[in-house]
């Protein structure tokens, strides 16, 4: 369990700064009641020294900006003022600058362009177009603010979670614990999706267990590791089948809790081109955990012997607050959160963030991972929302996407996947193959090298060129061939199950 925040950088700053520039912009209230803003910049040297002399947190933050917006070029100050409504030129300047919307400000930005600069003792240079002012201009100022704000001496090399490797010190072999859930799957195979008050036939139809809990413990198993899911199910056919499906791949049941209900069901509407869409139904007032066993001694051994726990975002939010806050009470073991299906409720706060050491998320799963990422046109880019997680305290951040992936918060020297050309055929259980394998490097060695990396993300091209979720879930033996294969093959397209 990593402790403390990371080192804090500009990146993360910027991304920060973005977020809170929509709508009323940078004030004191609004920060007050955005945690991670707080967290973030409450880090900042400069915040640190006027709280010293007595201003309270956000009020602070806000006189920090204020300073360091003051101490930029005339441009980009201005530029800054606006779209953090920092109120630095209310002489000279009308009040729609400071207008409680962000398009108004941008708007009379332009318009007072001229002005504001002959005010502040400076030649005006060419205005720029609405456009590029939103989309280049406001977003290079902010990182010149961001920049000044961190200071390069404060940049440095954010390190891995630290890990003792049980191979190497000759423990027994623990166990990897998965919290999530064990549904049944109805998948069907299309071409294309209907239009509304139309209908298509599906070219193939399966039923089988599922659920990314029930998944990523497959995944596990069938690469040898050990493991043990912590999920409920129903005490209809489709539950007994599963417990079944799952002793029959190795996966301990202990804690697979039946309930007296029909088991969660997962349609799955798979394309051809191997997309995905997933229409869920959770059951979760009749199937889940009890809130007893999830806060009883007996769960927390269960956390404090796990080699690594996974936790997806299936559960109720309840739940996933009570399993992060047992790997945080535990200290003894890494946390890898799959970040699907979003969260209903509030999204994770900083502390829980904090505990996280691997984020496994697609760019559009990442936009529910914050509660201010943006709205209208001002929406965060997915590296936006990524700085920001990075700054609030998450370990490692892994984006996936179709036949690629993108890790974040590893050394500067590290070399990121390429993209690999595969026909992709289902790629719903991509994800958890990537997961599982990742889990099972981090299950011995404690955490994860940049060759772990690359195998997982060779799982889960595996993944995307079958049929099927659980099915689909490969070996080490499966991996390899691939891996043979791809190198084999460099430059052509491989896979694609007919």
């Amino acid at each position: 369990m990593r402790q403390g925040y990371p080192p804090i950088t500009a990146a993360g700053v910027k991304a920060t700064l973005k977020s809170l520039r929509t709508r009323v912009g940078l004030q004191s209230d609004r920060i007050t009641s955005t945690s991670l803003a707080l967290d973030a910049l409450e880090r900042l040297s400069s915040v640190r020294y006027l709280q010293s002399q007595g201003l309270d947190r956000a009020t602070a933050i806000v006189e920090a900006v204020r300073e360091a917006a003051q101490a930029l070029p005339v441009t980009e100050s201005l530029i800054v003022d606006a779209a953090l409504s920092l109120r630095m030129n209310e002489a000279a300047a009308s009040a729609a600058l400071y207008a409680a919307d962000l398009s108004d400000r941008r708007l009379a930005l332009l318009q007072e362009w001229h002005a504001l600069h002959v005010a502040r003792d400076a030649t005006p240079p060419s205005p720029p177009t609405a456009r590029s002012l939103r989309l280049d201009r406001e977003d290079a100022a902010l990182e010149l603010l961001a920049t000044v704000l961190v200071g390069e001496e404060l940049e440095g090399r954010r390190p891995g979670p630290a890990r003792p490797s049980h191979e190497a010190a000759g423990e027994e072999e623990r166990t990897a614990v998965v919290i999530g859930a064990a549904v049944y799957d109805i998948s069907f195979h299309l071409r294309d999706i209907p239009a509304p008050n139309t209908s298509v036939q599906a070219y193939a139809f399966e039923v089988h267990p599922g659920g990314k809990g029930l998944n990523q413990a497959v995944g596990l198993a069938r690469l040898g590791t050990k493991v043990r899911l912590v999920s409920p199910i129903g005490s209809d056919e489709a539950g007994k089948e599963i417990l079944e499906f799952l002793r029959a791949e190795g996966v301990d049941t202990d804690y697979v809790e039946t309930r007296r209900a029909r088991s969660p069901r997962t349609a799955v509407l798979a394309l051809i081109n191997g997309s995905y869409a997933h229409i869920g139904w959770k059951n979760e007032h009749e199937v889940r955990m009890s809130n007893e066993f999830m806060r009883s001694a007996e769960f927390q051994n269960v956390i404090d012997s796990a080699a690594v726990v996974l936790l997806t975002l299936e559960p109720p939010r309840d739940t996933v607050g009570t399993v992060i806050e047992m790997v945080a009470r535990s200290k003894k073991c890494p946390l890898i959160v799959t970040a699907s299906p979003p969260t209903e409720g509030p999204p994770l706060s900083g502390s829980e963030l904090r505990s996280i050491d691997y984020l496994i998320a697609s760019e559009w799963e990442l936009q529910s991972m914050l509660e201010d990422a943006g709205d209208d046109d001002d929406v965060l880019r997915a590296e936006d929302i990524v700085q920001r997680l990075l700054l609030a305290g998450v370990g490692t951040i892994c984006v996936l996407g179709p036949n690629r992936c993108r890790i974040y918060g590893v050394p500067d020297d590290f070399v990121q996947p390429p993209p690999a050309t595969v026909i992709t055929t289902d790629q719903s259980a991509s994800k958890d193959a990537f997961v599982a394998v990742l889990a099972s490097k981090v299950a011995v060695n404690g955490t994860a090298t940049q060759q772990d990396y690359y195998y997982a993300y060779h799982a889960m091209l595996v993944a995307g060129t079958r049929f099927g979720t659980s099915s689909s879930l490969p070996t080490h033996e499966e991996i390899a061939s691939f891996e043979e294969l791809l190198s084999e093959r460099a430059g052509s397209q491989v896979g694609g199950d007919k």
